[in-house]
């Protein structure tokens, strides 16, 4: 399986809430690093920081989802990912729509690191 196809089973999992498919996604190691200016900006490391990274986007963004645009760049271990992120905000009610930019590190088929630039 390739970066694309494991990012795209990745994203599903997500969708559908499925943390145990997750954590059998991430590395022993996993850390996501939420950009500067969001409500949950910082370093989320292992399954129950994603989980409780997971709950404070859902708590501060209603209808939210994740639709990948396109793929600019793959290497060996890297995947670069361009995605809109519709939602509503649940303090304001208003709908927003903007584009995301995520650096995927990958290792040993488990989704490594995730740098998040929005």
């Amino acid at each position: 399986m390739g970066h694309r196809e494991f990012c795209e089973r990745f994203f599903a999992a997500l969708s559908a809430g499925d943390f145990k498919a997750q954590a059998g996604m991430l590395h022993p190691e996993f850390v996501v690093v939420e950009a500067d200016g969001l409500p949950y900006a910082g370093v989320y490391r292992g399954i129950d920081e994603w989980k409780s990274l997971s709950k404070s986007i859902v708590q501060t963004w209603s209808d939210f989802k994740i639709r990948p645009i396109e793929y600019p760049a793959e290497s060996e271990n890297n995947l670069v990912v361009r995605f809109a992120l519709p939602g509503t905000s649940r303090n304001t009610c208003k709908d927003f729509e903007p584009p995301g930019l995520e650096l995927w590190h990958l290792h040993d088929r488990t989704l490594r690191e995730i740098v998040t630039h929005h």
